[in-house]
């Protein structure tokens, strides 16, 4: 196993140990006698955090396809930006429905936030970088590509 699956896995695990905190909460309802929204907040977040790291340690280990570290991790940031870019706005529903889409949300967030860097480092300075400026004829500048 290489440096990237060790990492995903480390991750995967960190997750799992958010989640079941959260969850003993619940579990400590009996002693405490009261369960707030920022409970079950915490929980939904934590399990949405978790299941993006749960989806890169199955590609890893083929419960899918298998790939390397790398693209594993590459693969599941794309599924992340497009659930942010093409999630749609509730607007019925109630406060809980949107309340778990809006944790749904964060936990995309968290682990595009959390794996940034190493993305940087997987992407090929070629393909981040744009080619050389080509001047038209007109006297614009082409060829310039946005930074993914």
């Amino acid at each position: 196993m290489g440096r990237l699956e060790d990492l995903a896995l480390h991750n995967a695990n960190l997750a799992r140990h958010e989640l079941s905190e959260a969850l003993n909460r619940l579990a400590s309802l009996d002693d405490e006698g009261t369960l707030r929204g920022k409970d079950l907040g915490r929980i939904a977040y934590a399990y949405h955090r978790m299941s993006w790291w749960q989806q890169v340690n199955d590609l890893i280990c083929g419960h899918e396809e298998t790939v390397d570290g790398a693209s594993a991790l590459l693969i599941v940031r794309q599924r992340a930006q497009e659930l942010l870019i093409n999630a749609r706005p509730l607007t019925n529903g109630g406060l809980f429905a949107l309340a778990m889409a809006e944790s749904c949300r964060g936990g995309a967030r968290a682990f595009l936030d959390a794996t940034q860097a190493l993305a940087d480092a997987l992407t090929t300075p070629s393909a981040a970088v744009a080619p050389a400026s080509v001047h038209s004829g007109d006297g614009q500048v082409a060829g310039r590509a946005a930074a993914p």
